[in-house]
């Protein structure tokens, strides 16, 4: 795949990577967890041939069109309380993202 087209894909909402999913496992209640998990099960979208990332940098098209409404609360609400991802950081993007899927409807 070309970058061009990998870009594209990658700014899709529907769009994300194995550490977002991953991440977002550690902050929803078991109920959510797998499906979050089947997502990372699948194939994840071919990288360019020159692309450098590990594992960590797969990117998976997800479709959780029925638990996003969970997923965003559950994030949201950990940001609220200060949580951090596992390493440290804010929370902010993933707000950002998962409320976008859900604002889209992709």
């Amino acid at each position: 795949m070309d970058w061009q087209r990998y870009k594209t894909l990658c700014d899709r909402p529907d769009v994300m990577s194995r550490r977002m999913l991953e991440e977002t496992a550690c902050l929803v209640p078991a109920a959510l967890r797998p499906p979050l998990r089947a997502a990372m099960e699948q194939t994840p979208l071919p990288k360019p041939s020159d692309h450098k990332g590990g594992e960590q940098t797969d990117m998976f098209e997800v479709v959780l069109h029925e638990f996003v409404d969970g997923i965003l609360t559950a994030v949201e609400a950990a940001e609220a309380r200060g949580d951090t991802t596992t390493q440290g950081r804010s929370l902010g993007g993933f707000v950002a993202a998962w409320r976008e899927l859900k604002e889209r409807g992709v």
